[in-house]
């Protein structure tokens, strides 16, 4: 059997939606998958890949696709795996996200584990840690995650555009987490309590006008600041230049502007505020993702 597995990118947070909110992009992962007779677990980490990534205990998608046999009281079948990356590593963009949901997605379908969607979400999110991106990796569209509570996907208007300026330097997701206080004052949980409703209104009704203010945020955005002091000069550039909205990519380095119709003057002006603030990247400009993963199997 061989499988096929394609995994967009994912921007969590948008702001105020701190570990609850992720929307997936147009830039995917491909992976394919087959059973080998032979035994043992073999995979091609693609061009330009770290020699790291050939060791199976090392690769997370092959962790991954281990630790759901293991869940699921199953046995790892004999694999050989190749993969094409187009996610950039440590940006922002979920890539690992995307790694674990693949590996737990090929599990799923050479060792017939039988897993529906929210299965394999829960799955690839306890060996992610967070269950936003691999929500909405799994899903697409925007994704709103709680606790104890189903995962919640809604479509988001197809004319939105995702801006995204990305540094050449990566940003540990870990260091990025760190610096998060662990308690904010009411006053600030009111405030981003406020503007995470109002970014899933805006979603809902179509009301892009309304992001500006949804995505503003006071818990992560302004600790991280001090790791990566470039990251509000971009959004206000991008806001400046007429985005309906702009935040950090996740834990960063990168910084998402929501666009509609041209966006050239938005990527100028990220690009040119970058320039200001010391910070080498470039800008891409990828439409939203209102589908998910896609699984394609073969004999």
């Amino acid at each position: 059997m061989r499988v096929t597995i394609r995994v967009p990118a994912t921007v969590a947070n948008l702001g105020p939606g701190f570990d609850i909110l992720a929307l997936a992009v147009q830039l995917q992962n491909e992976v394919e998958a087959w059973t080998d007779p032979t035994g043992g677990i073999a995979i091609d980490p693609g061009p330009g890949a770290a020699a790291e990534l050939r060791n199976p205990t090392r690769n997370l998608i092959t962790r991954a696709l281990v630790a759901a046999c293991a869940a699921a009281g199953a046995e790892p079948p004999g694999v050989g795996i190749r993969c094409r990356s187009d996610i950039p590593f440590g940006r922002g963009l979920g890539s690992s996200a995307a790694a674990a949901l693949s590996g737990v997605l090929a599990a799923n379908a050479l060792a017939n584990l039988g897993w529906d969607e929210q299965q394999v979400i829960a799955e690839a999110a306890r060996i992610e840690g967070h269950p936003d991106n691999v929500a909405a990796a799994m899903l697409g569209g925007l994704v709103v995650c709680v606790s104890d509570a189903p995962v919640v996907q809604m479509a988001v208007p197809d004319e939105l555009r995702a801006v995204l300026f990305l540094p050449d330097g990566e940003m540990s997701t870990e260091a990025a987490r760190q610096v998060v206080p662990a308690s904010f004052s009411r006053e600030d949980a009111v405030h981003n309590a406020g503007r995470c409703a109002l970014l899933v209104t805006a979603m809902l009704t179509g009301r892009l006008d309304l992001l500006g203010e949804a995505m503003r945020d006071r818990w992560h955005q302004p600790a991280r600041g001090a790791l990566m002091p470039h990251v509000q000069p971009l959004i206000d550039a991008a806001l400046a230049a007429g985005a309906h909205g702009a935040c950090l990519a996740g834990a960063g380095p990168s910084v998402l502007a929501l666009c509609t119709g041209d966006t050239a003057a938005v990527e100028s002006a990220m690009a040119a505020a970058a320039v200001v603030a010391t910070v080498e990247g470039h800008a891409v400009v990828h439409a939203v993702r209102n589908f998910g993963a896609r699984v394609d199997l073969a004999p």
